[in-house]
């Protein structure tokens, strides 16, 4: 793993598939909370249903603890995406509006089609950069280039399978570089 650089307001943890990323904020969000971070955001939690190709999701509100369900049940046998983006703004609505200053970190579970697309959780990210919270994000290595495009030289990049295996570890190393900058060095910027 490379040190440190204090400038990055936004760590990316890049990664192939979603399953693994979805543990992995699961299990991480869990063990900052153990350390004492105080965290925002929204963390997806899948739930396989049988004889369905497709699964329900569901985001929590790292901050309050809500469970807000974001995909629809199209039946046994739906192809395609099932977010919905009605439900998935509104999950964002309630994670703004308890993200403040306060917090140690902002934790999203995925820079996917809907923040590519302009939506989804970028309202939250912007804001989180507004009041200096730093921000941690998954983001599908199909997805790099526009999320590259959107977060420009504020985003580092860090490969998931370069993390320690160790939850533990991984949450302390994530908590030494996902520090809040301080505000008279981004006036300087």
């Amino acid at each position: 793993m490379q040190a440190t650089h204090q400038g990055f307001r936004i760590t990316a943890i890049v990664y192939p598939t979603g399953a693994d990323f979805e543990v992995f904020a699961q299990e991480i969000t869990e063990m900052m909370s153990v350390l004492g971070m105080r965290l925002a955001g929204l963390v997806q939690h899948s739930e396989q249903k049988p004889g369905r190709a497709k699964c329900d999701m569901s985001v929590r509100d790292l901050a309050t603890g809500a469970l807000h369900r974001i995909s629809d049940d199209r039946g046994p046998h739906a192809g395609g995406c099932i977010l919905n983006s009605e439900r998935l703004l509104n999950a964002c609505t309630a994670a703004e509006a308890g993200l403040s200053q306060q917090a140690d970190l902002l934790v999203l579970s995925k820079f996917g089609k809907a923040e590519v697309d302009g939506g989804g959780f970028r309202s939250l990210m912007v804001k989180a950069l507004d009041l200096l919270v730093p921000v941690l994000i998954g983001v599908p290595a199909i997805n790099l280039v526009p999320f590259r495009a959107f977060a420009g030289d504020l985003a580092r990049e860090i490969e998931l399978s370069e993390l320690p295996s160790d939850r533990q570890v991984a949450a302390e190393y994530l908590r030494t570089i996902c520090r809040p900058v301080d505000a008279a060095m981004w006036a300087r910027a």
